[in-house]
């Protein structure tokens, strides 16, 4: 979701400059957008001129378009690993690293949020676009099918990267894991080039090391759902994940009603009532996931869930009709 904003004309978010200070060494910048899962993402960095920028940016990109091919559900089924293993039925198959690591932390995250984050809702999500489509609310007995296939538990990982469906009709989704894991994976290449000072967004899932500029701290400022051109809180991060999800922007119309596009794997309706959820945690794909779980396990069981982590605050806006109410960690406002 893009309700992150960070100054600096970045697309879907806006870093908010802080007060310049003297620096030893005067640092370059690079910055680039490109389009990736349908949407901009952008390498924004300060670094010193020694280093080889361009040799940077191209291991990064490269990169870019390996967990693109990877992840996506719609290529041809004996192209990209994840169209493959969806199109493998009970057979199962190989992938690669990336995929592979993607679907155990998907797992361990469902297992987490006690499933409301569900990496195997495919079916769910399908059955809601072509409802939406054709103008209408899926049938009980299309949900109850749909419900059917979903479930993270059924979804079986073999070493060295092998997958399973237990059941007939499972598919997998990394659409909300994978833009998180996209920056995190970009961050190491930029790390592994010495370049200390510099932000990866996925398009609304961002990672932050170091310093804007390399001397202020990255200050982002939280969209307010209700009101668009304000600013409901702004916070500065260093080394950090974080990712805002909600019902607000991303949403099908059927009839006269919205449906937020987050689908409650346990009832198989979208969700209904947490309007957005940021998280702050040590990786851009552990912020991701952690906030759609949120979304569909609402303010006060979501609160108490992030409590319980390590190294991981929250901000959760909630609207139950009509009553608004927010949710944050005491942790989330030392940022």
């Amino acid at each position: 979701m893009k309700n992150l904003f960070v100054c600096l004309g970045l697309v879907g978010v806006l870093v908010l400059s802080g007060c310049d200070h003297p620096k030893a060494q005067v640092l370059k910048e690079y910055y680039e957008v490109r389009n990736y899962f349908g949407t901009a993402v952008s390498i924004h960095a300060f670094f010193d001129p020694k280093i080889d920028i361009a040799k940077a940016a191209k291991a990064c990109w490269e990169k870019a378009d390996q967990i693109q091919f990877n992840m996506n559900i719609y290529g041809d089924p004996k192209d990209g690993d994840l169209s493959r293993l969806n199109a493998s039925g009970l057979n199962g198959a190989q992938v690669g690293e990336d995929v592979y690591t993607v679907l155990k932390h998907s797992v361990e995250y469902s297992k987490i949020t006690g499933g409301a984050y569900d990496v195997t809702v495919l079916p769910l999500i399908k059955l809601w676009k072509n409802a939406a489509k054709q103008g209408r609310l899926p049938e009980k007995e299309e949900l109850e099918s749909a419900k059917a296939k979903v479930g993270y538990q059924n979804l079986r990982l073999e070493e060295p990267n092998k997958v399973f469906f237990m059941k007939p009709g499972m598919m997998v989704d990394l659409g909300s894991p994978a833009s998180g894991y996209f920056c995190d994976a970009l961050a190491k290449i930029l790390e592994a080039h010495n370049i200390k000072n510099f932000l990866v967004d996925g398009g609304g899932e961002i990672y932050y090391k170091g310093k804007n500029k390399g001397n202020t701290p990255w200050r982002i400022g939280i969209e307010d759902p209700f009101h668009k051109d304000k600013i409901l809180a702004v916070i500065e991060l260093q080394d950090k994940g974080v990712s805002t999800s909600g019902n607000y922007e991303k949403f099908v119309t059927i009839g006269n009603e919205r449906f937020s596009h987050i689908i409650d794997p346990i009832s198989g309706y979208p969700q209904k009532d947490t309007v957005s959820v940021t998280v702050i945690a040590d990786t851009a794909e552990v912020a991701n996931e952690l906030s759609t779980g949120i979304c569909v396990m609402g303010g006060k069981k979501g609160i108490e869930l992030v409590r319980s982590l390590k190294n991981v605050e929250a901000l959760i806006v909630e609207n139950k009709n009509g009553v608004i109410s927010q949710y944050q960690t005491d942790g989330f406002q030392q940022f």
